[in-house]
């Protein structure tokens, strides 16, 4: 059966292979291009008080690459951190406090970790207030994005600031700061959507992991948030998609479309891959595909 934007819950083992095999094939200028993109835009927090460990806030934590990055840079200039890492795989966990362990860059930080869904982490609210609340890559996931964003928001302490990192949907063509308004016309958001017109699997798209910046984007607004959004571009390489007995490209498949088996539908597969053609670039023996990652940054303001 055919379940559209449903990959993750589907089988979060293939997606976890999926990713891998997506990020291998992401073609950078740099070889740390993503890396640096993420921690040049991590906002650095201030505690509330002079002395006062930074709290940080990790939604979807995973097994803590991500995290420890995160932490690494707020280390540069906070002397402590407090960090609530809130992640549902008890796996996920258990590899990120072996890291946690070997890692001696992280002895200011103090961990509390929560195995939970973030729907249940926000239901049994201690009134705890971060200085930073962050997910990256995360809110495709769960199970409702505004709501999780809305809650984020309010466990911000005054002068907090909230932080997504995802794919999004079109580079903006604006330097406004304080504009939230992304229509998803090119790159992952249109695949999105034109999947989702192709095969619609329910009635509500933002029900699958078929989201992107834009959709968060729209969250905020409408929430009454302001942010700013930067991005970055970068290209996958579909080639092996078209190859027909290509696992990896069987893997891309399924990663960029979030859903489980496309090769096995042919009808999706052919509408797909006719989708990157007409949105691609053939250099050499490449197919590139237009995508990019945003980062989406606002700041609780301290005033009444």
């Amino acid at each position: 059966m055919l379940r559209v934007g449903r990959l993750i819950k589907d089988s979060p083992v293939r997606w976890e292979v999926a990713y891998k095999t997506f990020l291998g094939a992401c073609q950078t200028t740099r070889p740390r291009a993503y890396e640096e993109f993420l921690e040049d835009n991590i906002p650095i927090p201030t505690p509330r008080q002079e002395g006062a460990a930074v709290r940080v806030l990790s939604i979807g934590s995973g097994s803590g690459e991500v995290d420890s990055a995160i932490l690494r840079k707020i280390l540069q200039r906070q002397s402590s951190v407090y960090n609530r890492v809130v992640e549902p795989s008890g796996e996920m966990l258990k590899d990120f406090k072996a890291m946690v362990q070997h890692d001696t860059s992280l002895g200011a930080v103090k961990f509390d970790w929560r195995q939970q869904t973030e729907e249940e982490y926000f239901s049994d609210n201690d009134g705890k207030k971060f200085d930073l609340a962050h997910a990256v890559h995360v809110l495709y996931f769960v199970e409702d994005h505004h709501a999780t964003l809305r809650n984020m928001w309010e466990q911000l302490a005054e002068g907090g600031h909230l932080f997504a990192f995802l794919l999004t949907g079109m580079f903006s063509e604006h330097k406004t700061p304080n504009v939230c308004i992304f229509p998803d016309k090119r790159g992952m958001g249109k695949l999105y959507h034109e999947t989702w017109n192709w095969f619609p699997h329910g009635n509500d798209r933002l029900r699958t992991s078929l989201r992107s910046s834009g959709d968060v984007s729209r969250s905020l607004q409408s929430l009454g948030i302001n942010c700013v959004i930067k991005e970055q571009e970068q290209y996958v390489n579909v080639a092996e998609c078209f190859k027909e007995h290509s696992e990896a490209g069987r893997l891309i498949l399924d990663f960029l479309t979030q859903t489980s088996n496309v090769s096995a539908h042919p009808e999706m597969r052919s509408k797909v891959l006719e989708f990157f053609l007409r949105n691609s670039s053939s250099v050499d023996d490449k197919i590139l595909f237009s995508t990019a990652n945003a980062a989406i940054i606002a700041r609780k303001s301290t005033q009444k």
